[in-house]
């Protein structure tokens, strides 16, 4: 399940203009589909209107055919009209000649013996709910047809007066609606993650879900339902695009939420829904009783939830990265993706691994989901390097021809940043309230700084740096304190200022190396020798910080073990650490709660 998107516009003029030959349209959808929901038609004959409506007209796949009985035009006759369809643009024309099984009467000794005529009807893509008079899964929904000019009629017949007299009349034909297409696709599964250090924030912040369906979605693609029972929680119908299975939707919580509620989801007739809530912040150090040890041939160097490890083969020749799972399995990410060499920019929370592929024609940058790595990229960027990437699974990526600038992916394609148009920053991170985390080189040293939008807000007066961003706005980073000394701060907007966070005791400098959502940051710090570096956990609230080696796990300690330096903290309180036995040994290992 690759979305492709390519930023060429030469390209894309292409294919907009090979759009038809290259992928369905709607009439292609009306063709396909098994069904004609008419809402509504009207004729008027001989002064009399006949009208009728809410029939559900079967018809078969890959036709435009119709065989419509005449009841359902309020006829009391057995003529069954057999309607050829063709197609001109988004117009669909259905032609008939019949002659009617026994003669119609009517009134005044007038009878009719044959109906012919053509039916013209805009084809035009709609997206929303179902037809609100349909109440079956099965009715099509995605292309509304209406009367087009060109439509016409005629009945012919006879009139006896003593004798009988040939007639031929004209058919108004006054009302034509109905729905065409293919069925809304059934709603197959919902789920809502919610990061395991998530806890209530002091301000607004989002969580992302995914929706599947049972089908690929049709031309334009479907919206899916989305509810929420706690009214304070912001969730909208998530539109499914063209030809895929799964979109990704935002829950936007009130501060201090902790619920629960439910959301609700449909689509073709199923309903689901999912119990979401947010856990109470955790108030003391956890205990790490787990871990697991790497093996020498990777240095690992990004850390997902359960253990899996983003790592890199020693072996120099190597031009690709590794999907390193906490159940053992290995995936090359060049296997999977396709391509000559494959660097990894980093991972999220939500378990989305992003980065740039490169083969023959160049980078392309690509998205895809830990969970499912053999289904290959989520997103594919030809031409693109991607930078960061959020939790909601929206990228940020850079022109490699053009070192100004950076862009946000949409459906349609990278678009410009606003905030990042002309900045040229060392470090970029992105979360999923849309703020960006960068460092800038200025005349007074580099700077850590917030970007939204246009806005640009540096965070220290001092020489700073930021090194870790989270999905609830806080911001992680190093800066020189008032005796010129490195130090981990946080910074939100709901605190006033930076915020300065304890140092295991006996050291004289720490650095910040990353934080979870719940706003516990792991570093490393230098000891007063200048040389013993002492990787610590420090607490959200800034005032307490642990060694780490001090966490591990007993076993581990009697074996005589060191932790050297912290590299990752994941989600779930994993921590990736290198270490060293009493032999001096060096290893890398994940420690888990």
């Amino acid at each position: 399940m690759k979305r492709s998107l390519n930023g060429l516009l030469p390209l894309a003029l292409l294919g907009f203009f090979l759009a038809q030959a290259a992928h369905a349209d709607v009439v292609d959808d009306v063709r396909r589909g098994t069904n004609i929901r008419l809402n509504a038609a009207r004729i008027r004959v001989k002064g009399n209107d006949y009208a009728t409506g809410y029939w559900l007209l079967p018809k078969a796949a890959n036709t435009l055919n119709l065989n419509v009985p005449a009841r359902q035009f309020g006829l009391n006759s057995d003529l069954v009209l057999h309607m050829s369809g063709s197609r001109s643009g988004n117009v669909i024309t259905w032609t008939f000649d019949d002659t009617l099984p026994s003669r119609y009467n009517l009134g005044d000794s007038t009878y009719v013996t044959r109906v012919r005529g053509t039916l013209k009807a805009y084809a035009r893509q709609v997206r929303g709910a179902d037809d609100p008079y349909c109440d079956s899964a099965a009715c099509p929904h995605n292309v509304e047809l209406t009367l087009a000019p060109g439509s016409w009629a005629k009945v012919s017949g006879y009139k006896t007066i003593v004798f009988d007299f040939d007639f031929t009349e004209d058919v108004q034909v006054k009302q034509f609606v109905a729905y065409g297409g293919v069925p809304r696709p059934r709603l197959s599964s919902m789920v809502v993650v919610t990061p395991s250090s998530r806890c209530p924030s002091r301000g607004y912040s989002e969580l992302s879900g995914d929706v599947w369906l049972s089908s690929p979605a049709p031309t334009g693609g479907i919206l899916v339902d989305l509810m929420s029972v706690d009214a304070s929680v912001g969730v909208l119908p998530v539109r499914v695009p063209e030809a895929q299975r799964t979109a990704r939707f935002t829950l936007r919580l009130p501060p201090h939420w902790t619920g629960p509620t439910v959301i609700y989801g449909a689509s073709g007739g199923v309903r689901k829904s999912v119990k979401v809530r947010v856990r109470s912040c955790l108030v003391y150090f956890p205990v790490f009783a787990h871990w697991r040890f790497l093996d020498s041939l990777y240095v690992p160097v990004h850390l997902l939830n359960d253990g899996a490890v983003i790592a890199r083969y020693k072996d120099a020749e190597s031009k690709s990265e590794v999907l390193l799972t906490g159940k053992g399995d290995t995936y090359w990410l060049n296997e999977v993706l396709g391509a000559e060499q494959v660097r990894v920019a980093g991972v999220n929370s939500t378990g989305d691994i992003f980065g740039t592929a490169y083969n023959a024609k160049g980078p392309n940058a690509f998205l895809l989901r830990s969970e499912d790595v053999k289904a290959g990229a989520e997103q594919w960027l030809e031409g693109w390097e991607a930078v960061t990437a959020n939790a909601h699974g929206t990228l940020l990526v850079r022109d490699p021809n053009d070192g100004k600038g950076l862009y946000r992916v949409d459906e349609v394609g990278p678009a410009p940043h606003p905030g990042l148009a002309e900045l040229q920053p060392s470090r970029v991170l992105f979360n999923a309230l849309g703020e960006v985390a960068v460092t800038l080189e200025t005349e007074k040293g580099p700077r850590a700084a917030r970007v939204y939008g246009k806005d640009v807000k540096v965070l220290l007066d001092s020489e700073s740096e930021v090194t870790a961003l989270n999905d609830v706005g806080e911001f992680a980073g190093t800066g020189l304190d008032s005796n010129k000394r490195l130090r981990p701060f946080i910074w939100s907007r709901q605190q006033e200022g930076a915020r300065w966070l304890s140092v295991p005791k006996g050291v004289v400098s720490a650095k910040a190396v990353a934080i979870n959502d719940g706003g516990w940051v792991l570093g490393t710090a230098t000891a007063e020798d200048g040389k013993t570096q002492v990787p610590f956990l420090a607490s959200p609230d800034g005032e307490a910080a642990t060694p780490l080696e001090a966490m591990l796990p007993e076993e581990l300690k009697k074996a005589g073990y060191r932790v050297l330096s912290a590299l990752a903290l994941a989600d779930d309180f994993s921590v990736l650490v290198q270490a060293q036995d009493e032999q001096g040994q060096r290893v890398h290992l994940v420690l888990s709660p």
